[in-house]
């Protein structure tokens, strides 16, 4: 399994989501400092509140950068069946209905999905995944476990529990 193929396509994927979100913040600001957003009344709040959007959209900008830098000084490790999960595992789970997952425990980005086609990652060719973070539930569950390990969480008062099938 070559995971420098899938960092280079979750770098690829950072660098997507970072470009769409400069591009909000750009509108953002445009529509903050267009002339007709100017109050005549302290009742119009148009203007303030797309200032608010326009800082709320910078600070997704750097938290995408944050995120690329994060990723691109990652080192890539190798882990088997005695190896406990860390950052940079690739791990496949499977749910109580036998649903399997593929999830990459990485620095940020927690949430983004991807997929993969190139040789190199064959068993994972059309298969979705989805970066987890050591903060999330189902990361901080997922530290230093072992294949073949059981892990529980509880989302919302609903308990989760799922198999560890495979790291690599």
């Amino acid at each position: 399994m070559n995971k420098r193929v899938i960092l280079e396509a979750i770098l690829k994927r950072l660098d997507a989501i970072k470009l769409s979100a400069v591009k909000a913040a750009n509108q953002a600001h445009e529509t903050a400092t267009h002339s007709e957003t100017v109050a005549k009344s302290k009742y119009e709040t148009f203007g303030l509140e797309a200032s608010y959007l326009a800082h709320g959209q910078t600070q997704r900008v750097a938290q995408c950068a944050k995120d690329i830098s994060d990723f691109a000084a990652l080192t890539i490790r190798c882990f088997d069946r005695n190896t406990p999960i860390g950052l940079t595992a690739l791990v496949v789970i499977m749910d109580e209905c036998g649903t399997e997952q593929v999830l990459f425990l990485g620095p940020g980005a927690g949430g983004v999905k991807l997929s993969i086609s190139s040789e190199t990652t064959a068993s994972l060719d059309g298969k979705e995944i989805m970066i987890v973070t050591p903060y999330s539930p189902l990361g901080r569950a997922l530290l230093g476990r072992m294949p073949d390990d059981i892990v529980v969480i509880n989302i919302a008062g609903n308990r989760k529990e799922f198999e560890i099938i495979a790291v690599y």
